[in-house]
């Protein structure tokens, strides 16, 4: 190989990594602003599993990732088991992950799921488009909100969540005080 195909190579490369890089930093991030969504959560009914109404609304005093799914999604089914570690792994008074199951989910559904996927975080269904919408609307599945312990939205993700750019987004939390 000569010394200028070496060249290219590498830097075609190097092109290629960076186009990469700045793919994963749009999806994961473009949805980080919080525009289309208010800068707090208003509280909303849903229903809970037995079909009885629960108002949510942020809790003082604990963050809160809300997750938007839906049955028929598959990157929401693999994003379902993370977001149990994550719970079983930072749950309690001050983190909480809820799952809202998107109009046209069916109980049977969401219910065969959460028992074959194990989930014991709180998951609940949205009865209409109405009720996202006051939350900033949901246009994808999994669409995610991070609120903080004030109530404020701090992240909106659209498409399945890294990890690294959720534990950042907690630590970033932390660091501005809205941890509690």
């Amino acid at each position: 190989m000569t010394k200028i195909r070496r060249t290219r190579l590498g830097l075609e490369i190097i092109l290629w990594l960076i186009f990469f890089v700045a793919l994963y930093a749009f999806v994961q991030w473009r949805g980080s602003g919080t525009a289309a969504f208010p800068d707090r959560l208003p509280p909303i009914v849903f229903q809970r599993l037995d079909g009885q109404p629960i108002v949510l609304a942020p809790r003082p005093g604990q963050i809160l990732w809300v997750n938007f799914w839906s049955p028929n999604c598959p990157p929401c089914l693999a994003e379902l088991p993370v977001l149990e570690q994550v719970q079983r792994l930072l749950g309690g008074n001050a983190f909480s992950v809820l799952a809202i199951a998107v109009p046209g989910s069916s109980v049977q559904e969401v219910t065969q799921l959460r028992h074959r996927l194990g989930l014991t975080f709180p998951i609940y269904r949205a009865s209409s488009e109405g009720n996202l919408r006051k939350w900033g609307g949901v246009q994808l599945t999994p669409t995610s909100l991070l609120v903080d312990a004030k109530g404020h939205v701090v992240g909106r993700f659209v498409g399945p969540i890294a990890l690294p750019v959720f534990f950042w987004k907690l630590l970033w939390i932390w660091i501005r005080g809205g941890w509690g």
